[in-house]
């Protein structure tokens, strides 16, 4: 290995590190595109990641407007009180048009889960280096995330699959849920839930 090499590859897991790990059940699909397939499902990503990750989106663009939201809600309280039911109603139909449109609910599944990857046990294990179309919905807030992940090379234990092909507003989303999850696991740990 050279020292260009070994420099890309410290680099790589450097940026593997940067997020947090946590065990979760999250719905899943998997499904393997073959090498063959791959440049297609690259060019076809943006499309179809757009489509399934809506909620994602609406959120992302929420936050956008958020010192204006806190302005808001200082200035006109009932005005923002009654902005967030509206809020929330769009988001239950787009939870309810995500549903419909990409087949209801996914197998639930034991993974832990970054905002860069994840482990999970698969019998039998893809051969490392296979490209994934991956469905993650991430549970109990009904979010839903189409990227691509690729295999790493595993000597033994669970697959490990790094997201090559991830949105913004859907990394967002898992780093959100992670933080989320954490929290109710503390609250839960001592007793404040």
């Amino acid at each position: 290995m050279t020292m260009h090499e070994r420099g890309d590859r410290e680099q790589h897991e450097q940026d593997r590190r940067r997020f947090f790990r946590i065990d979760d059940t999250v719905g899943l699909r998997l499904s393997p595109i073959p090498p063959a397939a791959e440049a297609q499902a690259l060019t076809d990503f943006t499309e179809r990641s757009s489509d399934v990750g809506l909620l994602n989106e609406l959120h992302a663009i929420r936050d956008q407007a958020l010192p204006q939201r806190r302005k808001l809600e200082y200035k006109f309280p009932t005005v923002a009180a009654y902005i967030k039911v509206v809020e929330r109603q769009i988001e239950m139909l787009t939870i309810a048009f995500e549903s419909r449109q990409h087949g209801g609910e996914l197998e639930p599944r034991e993974v832990n889960l970054s905002a860069q990857g994840m482990c999970l046990a698969l019998d039998p294990p893809p051969a490392p280096g296979s490209l994934l179309e991956i469905e993650l919905q991430l549970l109990p807030e009904g979010n839903r995330i189409l990227t691509l992940g690729r295999v790493l090379e595993r000597d033994e234990g669970p697959s490990a699959i790094e997201f090559e092909q991830l949105r913004d507003a859907d990394r967002e989303a898992i780093v959100r849920h992670i933080h989320a999850l954490q929290l109710r696991r503390l609250r839960q740990e001592n007793g404040l839930d």
